[in-house]
């Protein structure tokens, strides 16, 4: 293979890849409010489908496809912000919309202060693996 097929096979397989996370978020998500399942029933999916996609953005970083070293501090509080946000309406329309009988404002503010602070955690190793994958890169190129 030379380098423009490489190329073009990567992204076939990135685009894949995108598509099977997505179809099985989508099939979580019907399982548990259009089936009404327990999570009980696929949660193995969920576990598997989580780590997966933790991993694979975690060697992107390390290796360098994503270059985080250019985005600045303020843009990463941005995307904590973001996830952290997206967490909560999901935690809301779950379990106070859906979830009959809603759960109470302390059991809320519970369950948005562990998305956050999952959140954090998250963010915080993306930027060590993108850091410990830049300084992989200098290393190579100085030795």
């Amino acid at each position: 293979m030379d380098e423009r097929n490489r190329s073009v096979a990567n992204r076939v397989m990135s685009v894949m890849y995108l598509m099977t996370i997505v179809a099985m978020q989508g099939i979580v998500l019907y399982r548990q409010f259009i089936l009404g399942q327990s999570y009980k029933d696929f949660e193995d999916i969920a576990i598997v489908m989580t780590v997966n996609s933790l991993f694979v953005v975690a060697g992107l970083l390390y290796f360098g496809a994503i270059p985080l070293q250019r985005i600045k501090i303020r843009s990463l509080l941005l995307i904590y912000a973001l996830i952290v946000l997206l967490g909560s309406i999901f935690i809301y329309v779950k379990y106070m919309l859906i979830q009959s009988p809603a759960l109470s404002p302390n059991a809320f503010l519970s369950k948005i202060g562990i998305v956050a602070a999952v959140s954090g955690l998250v963010v915080f190793f993306f930027v060590i693996f993108a850091w410990l994958g830049k300084r992989k890169m200098e290393k190579e190129l100085e030795g």
